[in-house]
């Protein structure tokens, strides 16, 4: 038993590699990024929105609203959104709002000023923000766009 079992054990990582080198690198799916850009005032620096998706299975969704452009977000600095989209709105005194998930939303230690985030809780509220954002004047960034 132990000599069958023994080569069989070497062959099954050796054969996942050669697969994996062979075939397997076309089936994942390419990483996708989008970033917009929102000006507060005439006065004030852009606020950074960035939807990205990526992994094996295109599973791993993540929006980040940043005072930066940089292309890996800041837990210190940066609003994380662990979502596949996010609502917001540019009100007339220059705050933006960002509706989200409750669940999904990552704080950073240092809040960006004139960022304010409302969770939305329940399964209703998020249909119902999902149906009828541009009915409430909302803006729609997802990682599918």
């Amino acid at each position: 038993m132990k000599k069958i079992l023994l080569p069989l054990l070497l062959l099954l990582p050796i054969g996942a590699v050669w697969y994996y080198v062979n075939w397997g690198k076309d089936e994942v799916i390419p990483e996708k990024e989008k970033t917009r850009s929102i000006r507060l005032g005439n006065e004030g620096a852009p606020l950074f929105i960035r939807a990205k998706v990526w992994g094996i299975a295109g599973n791993h969704e993540q929006i980040v609203v940043s005072q930066s452009n940089n292309k890996l977000p800041d837990k210190t600095n940066d609003y994380i959104f662990y979502t596949s989209e996010i609502f917001y709105q540019v009100g007339k005194d220059n705050n933006v709002i960002v509706y989200a998930t409750e669940s999904s939303i990552s704080e950073p230690v240092n809040t960006i000023p004139n960022v304010i985030i409302k969770g939305l809780k329940t399964y209703d509220e998020i249909k119902e923000y999902k149906t009828n954002y541009q009915k409430y004047g909302l803006e729609r960034m997802s990682v599918y766009d």
